[in-house]
């Protein structure tokens, strides 16, 4: 198949981008060029994968040096130039949650769009225009945010289990990594970890401009049952989740996915999340860690964390969460949406 990649020129596609949209297009680019198929991103010029690339910024800093309105200009540009091309492929995979959507009904080669970030209220009566359009969740979870669109095919994320490799034997400490905000809840998995008396790392992006950071976080901070490490590069997040005794994941919004958990599963590192989004799909309870309700569950489940097998955690993501079964996932919907496309043509029932 010929299929066009469509994501924001605003970061660089890449397998080690920390930002998950653009390291997931990049594992799925690769993926589908591996199995055979051709594919063409749409994205920002800097981007590393195997596919062509089409882009109108050199680099993807660019844009974010640019005020709101001229960023919102090259974004509709890249975009309108993905539709001016659409004869040359099969099916474009957009995504933008919204944006392709004043493009895709106008051109004959199908779209399907991924919802990549939490639908805001505001968005809602937009995307209603067109509930009609081909959507794919990340779980079944992130359907309840919009039970009315046309949900074609669930695929979860995956990961490379080769880089993200197995370690059986982890370090002393519990691991919490992903933004500092108070929407991932790192507060709770400090007050947890406390309580279970037991070591607390935390690895990511922080804000030291927003009260939280200040008011809930920094005053934890000692060094030694707190301590902070940074943002971590693609390198040493691989090795902050192979070392650890489990990954805390008290988020406090309903996640489309967590690509964090399968990241850290795939290492046979087990995660104790709140039931929140996507968790309770992600996580099977008492096998591959456990799913909490609150701050008491995850001191009692720390505290018997070593009951987890970590072999068992391992097992799980390769079953259900490797780049290999995401990407063919991927292949199976697109060919089902072609062939239904030329079946509905071929019989006179078809409209653009």
């Amino acid at each position: 198949m010929k299929i066009a990649q469509l994501v924001s020129n605003f970061h660089p596609v890449h397998p080690q981008q920390n930002m998950a949209i653009y390291s997931h297009v990049a594992w799925l680019t690769n993926g589908l060029i591996n199995q055979g198929h051709t594919v063409t991103l749409f994205g920002a010029g800097n981007s590393n994968t195997k596919a062509k690339l089409h882009s109108i910024l050199p680099i993807a800093s660019k844009a974010m040096s640019m005020n709101d309105e001229m960023r919102k200009y090259y974004v509709h540009s890249l975009v309108s130039q993905c539709y001016r091309r659409a004869k040359e492929f099969d099916i474009i995979h957009s995504h933008f949650n919204i944006l392709s959507s004043f493009y895709s009904n106008l051109v004959d080669t199908p779209t399907v769009q991924a919802i990549h970030s939490p639908i805001s209220t505001e968005l809602r009566p937009l995307l209603m225009q067109f509930k009609n359009n081909r959507y794919i969740s990340f779980s079944l979870a992130q359907r309840k945010s919009m039970p009315d669109l046309n949900w074609v095919a669930n695929i979860y994320h995956g990961v490379d289990t080769k880089i993200f490799s197995y370690n059986p034997e982890p370090k002393d400490y519990m691991l919490f990594l992903g933004r500092i905000t108070e929407d991932k809840g790192v507060h709770y998995a400090i007050e947890a970890a406390k309580a279970a008396g037991v070591q607390l790392i935390i690895a990511g992006r922080s804000y030291p401009a927003e009260g939280y950071w200040h008011d809930k976080i920094e005053k934890h901070i000692d060094g030694v049952t707190v301590r902070y490490v940074g943002e971590a590069n693609f390198e040493t997040k691989i090795e902050w989740l192979k070392n650890a005794k489990a990954l805390l994941f008290p988020t406090q919004y309903n996640e489309a996915f967590g690509y964090t958990m399968i990241e850290a599963m795939a290492c046979g590192t087990p995660v104790i999340g709140w039931r929140n989004g996507s968790t309770p799909e992600i996580i099977a309870d008492g096998k591959t860690g456990y799913v909490v309700e609150n701050v008491p569950d995850m001191v009692q489940t720390i505290k018997k964390i070593d009951t987890i097998s970590r072999a068992a955690t391992r097992k799980r993501a390769e079953q259900f969460f490797s780049v290999e079964k995401m990407v063919s996932g991927y292949a199976k919907v697109y060919e089902r949406i072609t062939k239904e496309r030329e079946y509905k043509k071929q019989n006179g029932n078809y409209k653009l």
